[in-house]
């Protein structure tokens, strides 16, 4: 079969694998397509994760069954949710499995290979039904948006609450869906790319700005400020942007350090808040939410071939234009 495999920081290469086989609980699917996540991007710059073929966020059809799986056949359309937990760990035991180390490094794309080929095998576990309303196609948005609903989760915003979306890649995007969705009031949503400010202004965005630093002259202080771009150097402009007694969430992931002054931070009582991954819950209320809103597919603004994606990651280390990019290895 077709691959990209990640061999080092800035080295991904297409590749010939041998095709998978479905072991003992396991399944082959066809990949129909797979979500280059901003996660992705940063392995890629680093290196992290490399020998395998990445790619977390996908779907496709049954290829082939192993032995003792029940209820699924091949022509089947399936949703793979990527964790595979430990199932022995603190966090396990406590019911957030999502959370567990083993969760966020071995699974599907991290630990063992992706969606960045036309077929991969995985647990029949971590698998969920296509539903109607849904297109194959567009299932691989599933998993972002399932992380896009957790980190509202997160943020306990009420009805009718001014919220802040800092960085609108996919999950930034997703996130203001959601937050209109859940029936917030005003959100100011912030990137520097002008094609993302108009996709959130579809989405939903009361007002988009370039830049962090233009939201003040918008609106006064948030309760809730969702900050989706991972970059360490907004965070305290970020900050600065949440009401007293409310709430920064961290869903993008800042690999880098940053210095912050946190004195206002501690005089306004408000809450710095990390949220990773998703729960199960997250992952189905996803799963109906985009059945039921197939329009949201439309943050997915490119589909690329297996051979072009070695070129789409450097372009996407800074991105000028288009939203979420899905690797489609039947092109």
């Amino acid at each position: 079969m077709r691959a990209v495999t990640l061999a080092g920081a800035h080295d991904l290469q297409p590749v010939e694998l041998a095709d998978p086989h479905a072991l003992d609980g396991e399944v082959v699917v066809r990949v129909s397509g797979c979500g280059i996540c901003g996660s992705d991007v940063s392995s890629y710059k680093v290196g992290l994760f490399s020998d395998i073929v990445p790619g977390h966020e996908l779907a496709g059809v049954i290829e082939s069954v192993g032995s003792g799986v029940d209820g699924w056949g091949a022509g089947d359309a399936a949703i793979i949710d990527p964790k595979t937990p430990c199932g022995m760990c603190d966090d396990c035991r406590s019911g957030a499995r999502y959370r567990c180390a083993m969760s966020l490094t071995a699974g599907i794309g991290f630990g063992r290979n992706g969606g960045f080929a036309e077929l991969v095998a995985a647990p029949a576990a971590l698998l969920h039904r296509v539903p109607a309303g849904l297109r194959v196609d567009d299932a691989c948005l599933v998993e972002p948006l399932s992380v896009a609903i957790h980190g509202v989760e997160r943020a306990a915003l009420q009805p009718g609450h001014t919220a802040v979306v800092v960085g609108l890649g996919p999950i930034g995007l997703f996130t203001v869906a959601v937050l209109r969705a859940r029936g917030a009031g005003d959100i100011i949503a912030a990137d520097p790319v002008a094609d993302r400010r108009r996709l959130a202004l579809d989405l939903g965005a009361s007002n988009v700005c370039a830049d962090v630093s233009e939201v003040r002259g918008t609106i006064a202080q948030a309760p809730a400020v969702i900050e989706c771009s991972g970059h360490p150097e907004v965070l305290h402009a970020a900050a600065d942007l949440v009401a007293p007694g409310g709430r920064l969430v961290l869903v993008g992931v800042p690999f880098g350090r940053v210095q912050v002054a946190p004195l206002m931070w501690v005089t306004r009582e408000i809450e710095i808040i990390g949220s990773i991954a998703s729960s199960e819950a997250d992952f189905v209320a996803a799963i109906d939410m985009l059945a039921g809103r197939p329009e949201l597919a439309a943050v997915a603004t490119r589909r690329v071939s297996l051979s072009e994606v070695p070129g789409v990651f450097e372009e996407l280390i800074t991105p000028a234009a288009g939203g979420k990019v899905v690797v489609d290895p039947r092109l």
